[in-house]
């Protein structure tokens, strides 16, 4: 016996509609085009059996899919479905009945390891921990390796429109079916299923998405759901996202001066004959690999100071096995003019491997003081990803 088909056709790129075989088209934010696909019977039936119904073979129907991109530890692609149960009766999805397989070719012109197309291939289900990965680029050296990161939540309508816990904490770590809670729906109601793909690698993955068109076999219980997911134009999500740095916390509270300062309430204070107050580092800012950046900053120095005075740029690369300092992307900057405030830009590209930055204050001589204020490091244009 052949198994029912419903199939989604895809009008547009905009509103589409869903044809379905046992009811009435409904509006979807995005075009899909999938099958629904009824399960064969396990085994054969009777020569003089009476065929089962098929509504209620596949009672699921899909009523929206949409896709976003977006950036986490990881840029991400995202895919929701509201599933719609058009059968009879009440259904119930247990944690082991929910897997997903997605393969496709993916690529990145702005990565040169990523230029050609590479197959990836993704396997997750509930017994997985709603999470699974697949190499794209396989080696030994973590270094080089690729991965697409795949996460699956599956959960009913009415609970909202984001996961609820614990499906929800399976973007940060795995779930255990003992966690996972069985999902029913009722006659009508609505189920969301959520995938997630993830890139993953250490240098690009921040900040360079996959892009290739998928394709998905996801499974509910006994139903399968096929489709193709056109992951191939980036948003215009910024490849170096804006973030507050320094953090309000730096610096800390005792090396604060309230008395001298050139914007309130205080200002970062260097003493050279104070232990420990020569010199400050500001925690490491995560940047994008070679990438233009500005940094500004006001200093003042105190009339009577000895030696040197300068600002130096760190940058390193924390890579899974080992972190280290970037020599060649060392910048040093003199700070001499005394006894007034003066502005400091600096604009430089950060290294091919760079993963994050430091700044450092430092008074060299024995003797004086110096203030610095207003610190800020940014992306010199909008860098943006996207066509």
């Amino acid at each position: 016996m052949r198994p029912a088909i419903v199939h989604l056709l895809s009008l547009s790129l905009g509103l589409a509609q869903v044809a379905v075989a046992t009811g009435p088209a409904v509006d979807t934010g995005t075009a899909p085009s999938a099958n629904v696909i009824a399960p064969a019977p396990t085994t054969a039936p009777a020569a003089t059996a009476k065929p089962a119904p098929a509504a209620t073979a596949a009672p699921w129907s899909v009523a929206r899919r949409s896709i976003v991109e977006g950036k986490d530890a990881n840029r991400y692609w995202q895919v929701d479905y509201l599933m719609r149960n058009d059968g009879a009766e009440a259904t119930t999805i247990a944690p082991g009945g929910v897997s997903a397989e997605v393969e496709g070719w993916v690529s990145n012109s702005r990565v040169s390891s990523h230029a050609t197309p590479r197959m990836s291939r993704v396997a997750v289900s509930g017994a997985s921990g709603l999470v699974g990965a697949g190499d794209v680029i396989a080696s030994s050296d973590e270094c080089r390796r690729c991965r697409e990161r795949a996460v699956l939540q599956v959960w009913p309508a009415a609970l909202g429109d984001n996961p609820p816990d614990p499906v929800a904490k399976a973007t940060v770590r795995l779930v255990s079916t003992a966690e996972q809670k069985a999902a029913q729906v009722a006659p009508g109601g609505l189920l969301r299923v959520r995938l997630r793909l993830e890139h993953e690698h250490f240098l690009y993955g921040p900040h360079e998405p996959l892009l290739g068109p998928r394709t998905l076999t996801l499974a509910l219980g006994d139903a399968l759901i096929r489709d193709t997911l056109p992951l191939l134009r980036e948003t215009k999500l910024p490849r170096c996202a804006p973030r507050a740095w320094p953090s309000a916390a730096e610096p800390p509270a005792d090396r604060l001066d309230t008395q001298v300062f050139r914007s309130a309430p205080s200002s970062l204070h260097l003493h050279a004959l104070m232990p420990g107050e020569q010199s400050y580092r500001f925690n490491d800012c995560p940047v994008r690999y070679s990438t233009r950046m500005r940094l500004r900053f006001y200093y003042l120095i105190a009339p009577g100071t000895e030696g040197d005075c300068k600002a130096r740029i760190i940058q390193s690369r924390d890579a899974p096995t080992a972190w280290k300092i970037l020599s060649d992307g060392e910048i040093e900057q003199p700070l001499a003019v005394v006894g007034r405030w003066v502005k400091v830009e600096r604009i430089f590209r950060t290294e091919s491997e760079a993963t994050s930055l430091s700044l450092e204050f430092r008074v060299c001589g024995d003797i004086g003081e110096m203030w610095v204020d207003d610190v800020t490091l940014e992306p010199v244009e909008d860098d943006a990803g996207g066509p």
